[in-house]
């Protein structure tokens, strides 16, 4: 063979090299994608979905709840705009949220389904989709449920799991005698400097000392329920909240405001609040502070 022969075979050979280079790197490419469940793969109506159970949720994660057997839970918002819904599974093959639509006045069906996989991972994660009310939907006291169908398409078609959610009122772990229960500081209110740190309660009058309002601090989906609110003499109250039942509560560190009516007797001048918060086993908490206008 001349010089020039073998040079134009390794030439050949070079390009040919390369041509199974790209080509294996082209299967591999259609291999991840048909990994990554493209075919078939559900498409979200949700407003929005992500990982994990939301801090600033208005209920307790069901996770140490011995009833608890890896249903979905879920909640109607305040203003009525969304309704979210919280699955546990698969964190590598998470459900999506394909359908929600009307069944009656009371009622919601909700479907969640998983994109085809050939490899699921072995947990039990929290995934929140919210999605948006049906229009005219929800809008009365109540109550309101959801009908939620999980279908785990992962490894092909299957028949749905059905669950039933109660949206609306939400759960009550401790009964409380104050007439509203409020996330989060009222707007008319600025609390004090430090008072996340110092981590305080704090009180207030409302509108012509027609209410009294309280803050506690603690995690928000748990506050501590008020067991009685007495008249101690003309220029002091005595407040005083329960432990909380056994149950989860998000880890955070919040506000919340709870609102009494006020008692008679109580003179125009400074009144002093006497608040005592029970923790169960643990020795109780004291506080005495004046109620600011």
């Amino acid at each position: 063979m001349t010089a020039m022969n073998t040079g134009a075979a390794r030439s050949g050979l070079t390009m040919l090299g390369r041509a199974f280079g790209v080509a294996a790197m082209a299967l591999a490419a259609v291999m991840l994608i048909g990994c990554a469940g493209d075919s078939g793969a559900p498409v979200s109506v949700a407003v929005s979905e992500a990982a994990g159970f939301p801090a600033d949720a208005p209920i307790a994660e069901p996770l140490f709840d011995e009833q608890w057997r890896g249903e979905p839970v879920g909640w109607l918002a305040d203003d009525r705009v969304t309704v979210t819904i919280v699955s546990y599974g698969s964190s590598g093959c998470p459900y999506i949220a394909t359908a929600i639509e009307v069944v009656d006045d009371a009622e919601v069906s909700v479907e969640l389904r998983q994109a085809p996989a050939y490899a699921c991972t072995d947990d039990l994660a929290p995934r929140t989709h919210v999605l948006a009310v049906p229009e005219g939907w929800g809008a009365g006291e109540g109550p309101y449920v959801a009908q939620v169908a999980r279908l785990d398409d992962a490894f092909g078609p299957s028949e749905p799991a059905l669950s039933s959610v109660v949206l609306w009122p939400l759960p009550v772990a401790g009964q409380t005698i104050a007439i509203e229960t409020i996330r989060g500081v009222p707007d008319d209110i600025t609390v004090p400097d430090g008072a996340l740190d110092r981590g305080e309660p704090l009180a207030y009058w409302g509108a012509d000392r027609e209410t009294l309002r309280v803050i506690t601090w603690g995690s928000s989906s748990c506050p501590p329920p008020a067991l009685s609110l007495d008249l101690v003499s003309s220029t002091e109250l005595a407040l005083v909240f329960g432990a909380q039942p056994p149950r989860a509560c998000t880890a955070d560190f919040a506000p919340t405001t709870h609102v009494f009516g006020v008692p008679e007797g109580l003179d125009l001048g400074t009144v002093f609040l006497t608040i005592t918060i029970e923790l169960g086993e643990a020795p109780s908490l004291q506080y005495r502070v004046p109620i600011a206008q």
